[in-house]
């Protein structure tokens, strides 16, 4: 789909982004989770040093049709950054229209020009749809890694810890 122009977001982008974050909860059914807000995410996006970044799909009328939020990693084994992508979302009615292909070619063209050693991403196992896109493109789904995850209470909980040391 020609007409529509993969750009960087800008301030003015967040609440539809935003609005779309809550449709992508929707889909992987988390919204319970989804608490962050349009100032939190306005903040980490261009107010906060090293922070994330965002694409969106604007169609001819300049509505957003989809989105990525992508920030910088880095890989002991390469000793290169790499490119991670936390999200990407293309609305209902846009799927299918290679969008989201689009979307993740201009990731992998920020990833050439930044030399990263890698581009990565999760995907859950019951998107299947997203699956075959991601194989398509040459993704590898890694069967062997599973995310680890500590939410706020557990960082805390994790962090207020003694180490017990052994002197003996």
């Amino acid at each position: 789909m020609s007409s529509i122009t993969i750009r960087t977001a800008t301030r003015d982008d967040i609440p539809e982004i935003h609005t779309m974050l809550g449709e992508l909860a929707e889909f992987e059914k988390l919204a319970d989770q989804f608490v962050g807000t349009t100032e939190q995410m306005e903040l980490e996006i261009f107010d906060l040093a090293g922070g994330p970044e965002a694409l969106v799909a604007e169609d001819p009328a300049g509505d957003l049709v989809a989105y990525a939020i992508y920030f910088e990693n880095f890989s002991t084994f390469l000793c290169k950054r790499g490119l991670y992508l936390e999200d990407i979302y293309v609305r209902p009615a846009y799927r299918k229209q290679g969008i989201g292909k689009r979307i993740l070619s201009k990731l992998a063209e920020i990833a050439r020009q930044r030399d990263c050693g890698r581009m990565e991403w999760c995907v859950l196992d019951w998107n299947q749809n997203a699956i075959d896109v991601y194989e398509a493109i040459g993704g590898d789904v890694l069967p062997d890694w599973r995310i680890v995850r500590l939410d706020q209470t557990a960082i805390a909980d994790l962090a207020n810890k003694s180490p017990e040391y052994d002197h003996g």
